[in-house]
């Protein structure tokens, strides 16, 4: 994600995206009836749903093949900040870039989320950041969502 820009609860930001990328968004988008923004959104969401396990540390973020610049289009997006962090999060995990996580699952979960006519924006909802120190040492959790029974995992040492 380059250029970031706070707007009250909302964060606006760009991915570059190849353009036959795009296309298939904005084709998909289309028929489906919804904004291009609402549809690249959950497209990375379904994507939460798909780590098996986090990338190995120190290995290098992956980013798209390289191509012609003139194949790369800008596509601005306003984004809640708990969907921010949440892709920041992703970007940390799988080790790629967020635009290349969106190609990703452009390939993997569009013909899925066309099917399902999944009209749930909000997947995840709240976004938690807990710090803990345990045995001198500083662990941080990060929930995606609002647990049940909440007050347990806000036990401090």
């Amino acid at each position: 994600m380059i250029g970031r820009k706070f707007r009250g609860d909302m964060m606006e930001t760009t991915l570059n995206v190849h353009e036959k990328v795009l296309e298939k968004i904005e084709s998909a988008a289309a028929s489906a009836g919804m904004g291009r923004s609402t549809l690249i959104i959950r497209l990375i969401k379904m994507a939460m749903d798909d780590i098996p396990n986090p990338a190995r540390m120190g290995s290098n973020v992956k980013y798209q093949k390289r191509c012609s610049p003139d194949e790369w289009r800008p596509v601005h997006l306003q984004l809640r900040i708990d969907d921010y962090e949440y892709f920041q999060d992703l970007r940390r995990l799988r080790k790629m870039s967020i635009s290349f996580i969106l190609a990703y699952s452009v390939e993997k979960f569009l013909p899925q989320l066309l099917e399902k006519k999944d009209t749930d924006n909000y997947r995840y909802q709240n976004y938690i950041v807990i710090r803990e120190i345990i045995e001198n040492i500083i662990s941080w959790r990060f929930i995606w969502g609002y647990p049940p029974n909440l007050e347990k995992h806000l036990q401090f040492s």
